[in-house]
């Protein structure tokens, strides 16, 4: 969607780089917009820019004049699939929306309602993610509703995950709604541990610990959900080594759907923007995972998870830690996010000999077809 800058709200989603007589973007795309965004913008004189279709908390962008008109006078907006009222994306934001609501609801003691977790799930189900889709949702995570964008992506990182490792449907949707679910039970703590600033109290930590057997409560006498699921609500806090929680139990007594559910949550919650913790590149993550930094975690499902995301090809433009751009030259096998690079200046760079270095953000690999 092609708007003028005046017609921006707060919440709206960059679609593309906003440049302006500047090397790296002044505003980079997936920004989501505040005031202080759109205070620079307006200081640039940047008179418009391409947004998503939709806010980010799902509810349709809408500017105040009609956008038909606006082409009229500028010439028709670029197509994009994210202008696409039904793409991925916008199910993404819509059932985050959704879920909080049901969320609130759980949070004044009201049970949790199969058929409509179900009418939640299914949507995202049903239109597979790209991995470029897959790999920004942590774009549009904040830090005051973190739970709920964490749950959803969970539950979509996880039934993705039962996908690549040949599940049939019935269990690709049942580990998916179990990792939607697993943090239900924060909504029956005491406290908020996400709205807390500092560190939690040891009383505070403890309680946390329970959250994956409230969750199980909640869940038991639930119709829809089967043992499996059930299995990975409760133990997806479960560590191989034994070093989890709430039980401690370890190896063979850990379920399949738990450990698909325990990689899915550490993605998401060490990518996503916290009070304490900006987010961090998805890309460095998948580093981190494949190099095992996550104690605990199924070495052959995080091998497949990682292996499914870590895709660069040759010609693709990437985004370094460093703010340089680059485009890949060379690609290795068996370490697929160390690549061979080439900066705008012309150096070519070996990024397995530069461990300070990662990559941050990359185009679409058919973007970069596009343009070799």
């Amino acid at each position: 969607m092609h708007v003028y800058v005046e017609d921006l709200v707060p919440g709206c989603i960059l679609q593309q780089d906003v440049m302006k007589l500047t090397a790296k973007p002044l505003v980079p795309k997936k920004t989501v917009l505040q005031e202080e965004h759109l205070h620079i913008l307006k200081t640039f004189l940047v008179e418009s820019v391409h947004t998503e279709a939709k806010l980010v908390d799902g509810t349709a962008f809408q500017p105040e004049r009609q956008l038909q008109e606006k082409q009229k006078k500028r010439g028709p907006a670029k197509v994009s699939l994210l202008d696409d009222n039904d793409s991925f994306t916008n199910r993404y934001l819509r059932t985050v929306q959704l879920f909080k609501k049901e969320f609130q609801k759980w949070q004044g003691r009201l049970p949790i309602e199969p058929y409509t977790m179900r009418q939640l799930f299914l949507p995202l189900y049903e239109k597979e993610p790209t991995n470029r889709e897959l790999l920004e949702l942590y774009h549009f995570s904040d830090k005051t509703n973190y739970i709920y964008y964490h749950a959803v992506a969970v539950g979509v990182y996880s039934a993705m995950l039962g996908r690549w490792l040949g599940y049939e449907k019935a269990d690709v949707i049942q580990v998916g709604l179990a990792g939607m679910l697993a943090d239900c039970g924060m909504s029956r703590l005491s406290y908020d541990p996400f709205q807390k600033k500092g560190s939690l109290n040891k009383d505070e930590f403890d309680e946390l610990k329970k959250h994956p057997v409230l969750s199980y409560r909640m869940l038991e006498k639930v119709p829809g959900f089967n043992k499996k699921a059930m299995l990975g609500v409760l133990q997806h806090h479960e560590r191989l080594d034994g070093s989890g929680y709430p039980l401690g139990v370890s190896k063979t007594k850990i379920h399949a759907f738990a450990r698909i559910n325990a990689i899915a949550d550490t993605f998401h919650a060490m990518t996503a923007e916290r009070l304490y913790r900006a987010k961090m590149s998805p890309y460095h993550v998948l580093e981190q995972l494949a190099a095992g930094e996550f104690p605990g975690l199924d070495p052959a499902m995080t091998a497949c998870f990682t292996g499914q995301l870590a895709v660069l090809t040759v010609g693709q433009s990437v985004q370094l830690n460093n703010e340089s751009s680059a485009e890949v030259l060379y690609v290795r096998p068996e370490n697929p996010l160390r690549p061979v690079v080439r900066l705008e200046s012309g150096q070519e760079l070996d990024l397995a000999s530069h461990a300070n270095l990662y990559i941050v953000e990359a185009s679409a690999s058919s973007e970069a077809a596009a343009s070799s």
